[in-house]
């Protein structure tokens, strides 16, 4: 019989995600005899035990990107303010270093224009833009949203958008990149931001345009960076939750969550909820969960590219997986 301190070893490497080849091949570097180790590996790959380590493994290392994020960012408890714009050092530091979602009532009012379903058409209509499209067939368009991609003239798309009372089945979101085409930079003229918040030049490719009719729905996930949503047209239900949420963190699937909203209540799981109306931004930080569903035709511009390193792509807990035992 292998001894303890061998069969820990096996378990040891087992839970972190070594190859089974590799555990016998060391067993047998260590005179146990071949046919011993490769039993003793297979009996601790199927232990019932070993698979409350892995999911004990998998938990603690979501639970350490948690850790790190608030060492990033700064712990803060549920919170969110509303507050007037300040100036860029006391934004950084009350808002973005603390991790702390605001609302800004006086952004978007200062902007030279203020963008609708209607005016877009006329200024850009003949511009031919990438949307997403037959979401509604889908239960995870948001995931699957390369299947859903098309391209058509912004006229197209907002006559179509118009012609839908309610619905989730067209939506232009931020994989479709369309702040970055060269025929949509004079959208950059209407815009006037907190002086010193942003990196300016980078605008039209740290952003993403939101359109669509209400009833579209961004369902429960984080982003990897800092995000200003600016609220243009139309309002927005979100719901917010903060990445250090335990039972989101065990159900987190990608930058995606498998719970839905009627299940933060029952859980008693911590989170806000808030309409955010036309004219106003929304401060969200990186890591914290969301739900964004449209009440009304909508127009919303989502800005990340900050003045700040804006990179937590690190972050991303509902994609570590259990490790695969190898052969």
């Amino acid at each position: 019989m292998v001894s303890d301190r061998w069969q820990r070893w096996v378990a040891d490497n087992l839970v972190r995600g070594v190859a089974a080849r590799d555990l016998v091949a060391g067993l047998e570097g260590g005179g146990v005899p071949g046919e011993l180790a490769r039993r003793t590996v297979a009996a601790l790959a199927s232990s019932p035990a070993l698979a409350v380590a892995h999911e004990r493994e998998l938990r603690a290392r979501r639970r350490a990107q948690v850790l790190r994020l608030r060492a990033a960012v700064g712990p803060r408890p549920l919170a969110l303010e509303r507050a007037p714009a300040p100036d860029a050092a006391t934004f950084f530091a009350r808002y973005w270093q603390t991790s702390t979602p605001a609302l800004f009532p006086d952004v978007v009012p200062r902007w030279r224009a203020q963008w609708t379903p209607q005016s877009l058409r006329e200024r850009f209509g003949e511009v031919r833009i990438e949307a997403c499209t037959g979401r509604e067939g889908d239960p995870r368009p948001d995931a699957h949203w390369e299947q859903h991609r098309v391209e058509l003239s912004l006229a197209q798309f907002v006559d179509r958008m118009l012609a839908v009372e309610r619905g989730n089945d067209l939506y232009l979101i931020a994989n479709n990149r369309n702040t970055a085409r060269p025929e949509l930079r004079a959208l950059w003229d209407d815009v006037v931001l907190p002086p010193g918040w942003f990196d300016e030049p980078r605008l039209p490719f740290g952003s993403a345009l939101w359109l669509g009719p209400a009833g579209t729905i961004t369902p429960l996930h984080h982003d990897t960076s800092n995000i200003l949503f600016c609220q243009i047209h139309g309002r927005k239900r979100i719901v917010l939750a903060p990445p250090w949420s335990e039972p989101l963190l065990d159900t987190a699937d990608g930058v995606y969550n498998r719970r839905d909203l009627a299940e933060l209540a029952e859980a008693g799981i911590e989170h806000v909820e808030l309409t955010v109306r036309a004219g106003e931004s929304l401060f969200i930080p990186a890591g914290w969960w969301h739900d964004v569903r449209s009440l009304d035709a909508s127009v919303s511009l989502a800005i990340n590219a900050f003045a700040r390193p804006n990179a937590f792509g690190w972050y991303a807990p509902g994609s570590l997986r259990r490790p695969g035992l190898g052969s």
